[in-house]
């Protein structure tokens, strides 16, 4: 950290990173995933780590698992019903894989915390605060949206669908009670009491850990990239204070210098982590996507052909939130190739004739690397953007066309 960061460190900067990580270090705990910044684990606290992360993947595993010998095993009368199950079968287990990658990628979410927090600690420069906390209520503003969306549908799919359904009497007369995630239970009969009652409890908590885990994907995207965005903010201050006409005249242009050139590689640094930390987990959150609203418009179709108006109105709450949160996503990828692109700009704008001859040399590579995208990759090889946006939504209607004709 060289001296001129050091002249505008943040007294407060305890309850800034406190406010900034408040949201999602919260679901990180409950999922077993802490971050801790200043110190090592105690044996308590990972002992308390293992038992919530060995909870959460039998809760979810719970769901899953069974989903899954429903789907191969038990015959039913009509084909569309098992294509129903199709979808929660489907996110369940991309909800697990999306919590491995948190659990693996422990290590990396904690450098990213630690880098945020040194961005705090030090300020490049005065009002780089504000800006900081203008994208932080950005990112917050994000997370709350997700969070709302996704948890009104968890509700709503977990308690609405199973219990608007009604009981079932088959052929052999046999009364079946419905549940969110109809499953092959090998050990028991899920429908005698209170195995039924169990179940879908267990169910029920078992979609607040799946959901639980897709948001924290989300938050945590918002809230790294936003940081991102306005540490290049800032960036593009410093570069305004390094060229200004009295600023050229001072001693300490080297100074100024040397601030951009660490900036400009810490910021990109970053990004490399970042992308790095949340590659998987976006991956597997657009694949999912993708296939989860192809079927959800098949479960939607199917409803309310049957006339099943308060569960078509549920899969449509459940659509509409994969289509926000997949729209934020990829917004969050527009967004910071946007401002990669302002500080592309500002660099092609920058009068830097007006610094010492020896130092306009220097402003060569600062341009250079400028220049060079920056942007949010999933698996290496989909940008996120909002072109990727519509490319999500063009595949989910294409499938679902495929899958309808299919079926009829």
């Amino acid at each position: 950290m060289n001296l001129l960061l050091e002249k505008h460190s943040n007294k407060n900067y305890k309850q800034d990173i406190e406010y900034v990580t408040k949201q999602t270090n919260f679901l990180l705990r409950i999922l077993g995933i802490w971050p801790l910044l200043d110190r090592d684990l105690s044996v308590v606290e990972i002992a308390c780590k293992i038992l919530l992360i060995i909870i959460c993947c039998i809760l979810v595993c719970f769901e899953s698992i069974p989903s899954m010998l429903y789907c191969i095993f038990v015959t039913v009368e009509e084909p569309r019903m098992k294509l129903m199950m199709i979808a929660p079968t489907i996110y369940s287990f991309t909800s697990l894989t999306k919590y491995g990658a948190l659990i693996v990628y422990e290590n990396e979410i904690r450098k990213c915390f630690r880098h945020i927090k040194d961005d705090w600690k030090f300020i490049a420069m005065s009002g780089a605060r504000d800006i900081m906390m203008e994208k932080v209520k950005t990112a917050r503003s994000m997370f709350t949206i997700c969070c709302t969306c996704l948890y009104t549908a968890a509700l709503s799919y977990h308690t609405i669908v199973p219990l608007t359904r009604g009981k079932v009497i088959t052929s052999n007369n046999v009364t079946i009670r419905p549940l969110a995630y109809a499953g092959y239970f090998v050990l028991f009969d899920e429908q005698r009491s209170p195995a039924y009652e169990i179940v879908f409890t267990l169910q029920f908590f078992g979609g607040f850990v799946m959901y639980s885990v897709t948001i924290v994907t989300y938050g945590l995207a918002a809230l790294l990239v936003m940081h991102a965005c306005a540490q290049m903010k800032i960036l593009m201050m410093l570069m305004e204070e390094l060229v200004d006409e009295r600023a050229c005249k001072e001693k300490n242009t080297d100074e100024k210098l040397v601030a951009v050139v660490e900036r400009q590689i810490r910021i990109r640094n970053f990004l490399c982590l970042v992308e790095d930390t949340l590659q998987i987990s976006n991956l597997f959150e657009i694949l999912a996507n993708t296939t989860m609203m192809c079927f959800m418009g098949y479960c939607i179709l199917t409803e309310w052909q049957d006339g099943n108006t308060a569960n078509a109105y549920t899969f449509v709450v459940a659509l509409a939130s994969d289509i926000v949160n997949i729209f934020l996503l990829c917004y969050i990828g527009e967004y910071i190739i946007d401002t990669a692109d302002k500080v592309a700009w500002k660099t092609n704008m920058l009068e830097w004739y007006r610094l010492p001859t020896e130092r306009t040399r220097d402003m060569v590579l600062v341009i250079l690397v400028s220049h060079m995208p920056s942007k949010l990759t999933v698996g290496k090889f989909i940008v996120l953007s909002l072109k990727t946006f519509g490319d999500v939504m063009k595949s989910a209607v294409v499938y679902f066309n495929i899958l309808r004709t299919v079926t009829e």
